[in-house]
């Protein structure tokens, strides 16, 4: 099995996530990113078993998805929601994010 770095895939759901924070935020960018920083240091354990486990086909995609979005319980938001932004936004953006992890799991698997 190849190795899977975990590291590049942190960092791509970083940078995507970002992208996405410019989109739907603007001037909450900061904010969300560090969001999105905190979120990923607590899940990263979790985050890389769970790819290594799906790299070795040992769980299937639907099962990864399940996981990941799991993990929603543990991404507060708490920047984003002392900055004052509606519930429905900072959900959207959790579900966005949780999108791009997915996502970023399945590119860095060979």
């Amino acid at each position: 099995m190849a190795n899977i770095d975990i590291g590049s895939i942190l960092r791509s759901v970083e940078d995507q996530s970002k992208a996405l924070a410019e989109k739907l935020f603007k001037q909450y960018t900061h904010q969300a990113v560090s969001d999105v920083r905190d979120f990923l240091q607590k899940s990263a354990i979790n985050l890389k078993r769970w790819v290594e486990e799906l790299a070795r086909h040992e769980m299937d995609k639907q099962e990864f998805e399940s996981l990941v979005k799991g993990q929603a319980d543990l991404a507060e938001m708490r920047a984003l929601k002392q900055a004052g932004l509606a519930a429905v936004q900072i959900h959207t953006f959790t579900n966005g994010v949780l999108d791009i992890i997915v996502t970023a799991a399945f590119a860095a698997i060979p």
